[in-house]
């Protein structure tokens, strides 16, 4: 499998099974912490949390396509590889939570933000992880006599 056909497949890899996971903690978190009411609502605003979610997770997997750069010659050390892989994405998951905080940063915001962001983070990290063994000979540049 060539590099490029591996981290696509990463990027739609991560993308479902980081939706699939952050949607089944999101609903176990919403009926755990659900508020009884005697007047069943007009309106249940949980579809709003989820779509957000998938939304999310989808948006960092298209800022993850920056893992790309670290393809090009000019990108083949260690540090500038995992900067390719993870600086975009932490940019924009630290922008999302200040912008959602709105400055005040409460243990529900922080529990939502571990919810949409923790599950990707841990599968990219697992796909940069096996892309560095898989193709670590590729990587290193050979030894000159």
């Amino acid at each position: 499998m060539s590099k490029i056909k591996f981290i696509l497949l990463s990027i739609l890899k991560t993308w479902f099974i980081a939706t699939v996971i952050s949607t089944v903690i999101l609903i176990i978190y919403m009926t755990m912490t659900e508020v009884p009411n005697r007047q069943p609502r007009n309106c249940d605003m949980s579809g709003l949390a989820y779509g957000l979610l998938i939304m999310w997770i989808l948006s960092l997997s298209i800022v993850s396509f920056s893992s790309l750069f670290s393809l090009l010659k000019v990108v083949q050390g260690k540090i500038k590889r995992g900067l390719c892989w993870y600086l975009l994405p932490i940019l924009t998951a630290g922008y999302f939570f200040i912008a959602i905080a709105d400055g005040k940063i409460d243990g529900e915001g922080v529990i939502y933000f571990l919810i949409s962001n923790l599950p990707w983070f841990l599968l990219w990290g697992f796909y940069y992880h096996r892309f560095n063994v898989l193709f670590k000979s590729s990587l290193t540049p050979p030894l000159s006599q």
